[in-house]
């Protein structure tokens, strides 16, 4: 179940979206939203909107969810190796 907020999930499916990598980029984001909604347990009325919303954003970064979710990755990673160092 997708916890996270609608605009959340829209901007995944748009990141998605732009890598091409569901179906080799064949999908469209419709399709997208509601194949991921279902598996997620999340319906999205409008993600033109939700989209619209994104692109309105002022800061310097328009993509909060996608580079949070790099920031904490590379997190991740780091204490990952952090913890390998000392481990020597």
């Amino acid at each position: 179940q997708w916890t996270g907020s609608i605009i959340e999930f829209v901007e995944m499916i748009y990141g998605l979206d732009e890598m091409k990598c569901i179906d080799n980029g064949e999908a469209s984001i419709l399709e997208l939203i509601k194949e991921l909604g279902q598996i997620y347990g999340i319906e999205v009325k409008d993600c033109y909107s939700a989209y619209v919303d994104m692109k309105r954003r002022k800061n310097e970064s328009r993509t909060y969810f996608l580079d949070k979710m790099r920031d904490r990755l590379n997190g991740r990673m780091n204490r990952d190796d952090e913890k390998e160092r000392m481990k020597k």
